[in-house]
């Protein structure tokens, strides 16, 4: 009896080190406006209800403490590598967004960025807050919850590999943050391109025009209707590559499960 109870205990405790693990870097749920507790309650909630759908731990009599933190440091790296996955299409467009602010001049206006906790210009903020609603408009975040206990399915407690597939995904996807960045940002970018095209042909026609007093509130107002322009262009964007990002989550979790 007291050996079932200590695989129970054990078993509850690996499920709780990955689940926390991904709710900690995982998009909507690692925001610190999210109270500490409540997070902390619903990694409960989801451990007790995956602990009776997996296998127990199957612990030998002379199992050395070692190999239980050995566990625990596999099941920690599996959450945070999910975590990070999920996470890309976020950080992705917050860069996408400072290469926005900062051609229209607004890399100095400060605002808040929920989803990095940090301070960043305001193009960048109002692209994140866009991409976290569509997050929810597809139900991101139940999709996140479905992961996580969808892993202990092909990942079971303590068998967590970090092979040559795995390095190979990691650098791939992360990688993709700067290539999705500039796609994103693309439209502004070509846009401003033939802007500083065009104000450097009229300063060389007309030297006495003042070109650098124009540019200025021009790109602004450039911006902003460009923006505007491709907003439904962008959230479907949004959506498109949420989806695909949980595809790779899925192939990643395989290959972490091999």
């Amino acid at each position: 009896m007291t050996e079932i109870l200590l695989k129970d205990f054990l078993t509850g405790i690996m499920i709780f080190l990955r689940i926390g693990a991904m709710f900690a870097v995982a998009p909507v749920y690692n925001n610190q406006n999210i109270p500490v507790l409540l997070r902390f309650a619903l990694a409960l909630i989801i451990t007790y209800i995956t602990l009776f759908s997996i296998d127990k731990i199957n612990l030998a009599q002379n199992e050395s403490f070692i190999v239980l933190i050995l566990y625990g440091i596999k099941e920690i790296l599996t959450g945070v590598i999910m975590g990070i996955t999920l996470n890309i299409v976020f950080h992705a467009v917050s860069f996408a967004g400072l290469l926005i602010g900062r051609d229209m001049g607004l890399a100095m206006t400060q605002m808040f960025d929920p989803s990095s906790n940090t301070q960043g210009n305001i193009i960048s903020t109002i692209l994140v807050l866009t991409v976290i609603m569509v997050f929810f408009l597809i139900n991101g975040h139940q999709f996140v919850v479905q992961s996580i206990t969808y892993s202990f399915k092909i990942i079971p407690i303590g068998k967590f590999k970090m092979t040559q597939s795995v390095y190979k995904l990691l650098v791939k996807y992360s990688a993709g943050i700067f290539i999705l960045a500039v796609k994103i940002a693309s439209p502004v970018i070509v846009a401003f391109f033939l802007v500083h095209i065009a104000s450097g042909i009229i300063a060389r026609v007309s030297p006495s025009f003042q070109v650098f007093f124009v540019l200025l509130p021009l790109k602004l107002v450039l911006g902003i209707l460009l923006l505007a322009l491709v907003t439904p262009l962008y959230v479907y964007l949004f959506k498109n590559l949420i989806f695909e990002y949980e595809r790779n989550l899925f192939e990643l979790v395989k290959a972490m499960g091999m």
